[in-house]
């Protein structure tokens, strides 16, 4: 093997170990989102291993949600990506609490659909309260602050999903034609999961 062909060998060889590594830190999405590091793809397998309540989501929902804001690729660690779930879940509830107003504003009084919608609005608004909290009690405890058991913060997101559930019966059960908020209600359910279960290793005794 002459000196000419030996360097390109070991160049191929260099080029395709760099090329390696580069996908194993970062995965470029083909959906024109941002980049699935290592840290989110072990975020989600191990999320993909919990549920809240009986509202299951996949791996892959996993992925695509927190790929769907690129703050996820410059994440430093497991928490900070959990704060960035839990702001795409914010923008969803304020979605949701515009799209119950539009409907207010239509709906007659005296009502059970104006008494359900109302009741819908101060649900979410309760969760979105909650996860308020939850957001600053995962902040404080990655800096940490005070004396936190890591086991609140899966279970302060857990209680921000039972306004959500509550919203969740009074459609089903007597709004079953309003199917767009009954889809964006499980869609917020299935976030609210997806949080919950993100933090779920950190339900441990300290």
């Amino acid at each position: 093997m002459t000196t000419t062909t030996t360097s390109i060998f070991f160049s191929a060889i260099l080029f395709s170990l760099l090329s390696v590594a580069i996908t194993g830190e970062t995965i470029e999405s083909g959906s024109g989102g941002a980049r699935v590091t290592n840290l989110i793809v072990e975020a989600c397998k191990n999320a993909s291993g919990y549920r809240r309540g009986v509202t299951n989501f996949t791996q892959e929902f996993c992925l695509s949600t927190l790929q769907s804001d690129n703050r996820t690729v410059e994440a430093k660690d497991h928490l900070e990506l959990v704060v960035i779930a839990i702001d795409i879940l914010k923008g969803r509830l304020t979605t949701a609490n515009h799209n119950i107003d539009k409907m207010l504003q239509n709906a007659k009084k005296g009502t059970v659909p104006m008494r359900d919608l109302s009741c819908c609005k101060v649900y979410y608004d309760t969760t979105m309260r909650i996860i308020n909290i939850c957001d600053y009690m995962i902040t404080d405890f990655r800096g940490h602050k005070g004396r936190l058991k890591s086991l609140e913060l899966p279970r302060c997101v857990d209680r921000a999903g039972y306004p959500v559930d509550d919203c969740w019966s009074d459609l089903e059960y007597n709004m079953p034609w309003a199917d767009a908020l009954i889809r964006e209600n499980l869609e917020i359910a299935v976030l609210v999961s997806l949080d919950y279960a993100l933090l779920a290793p950190y339900d441990v005794s300290d």
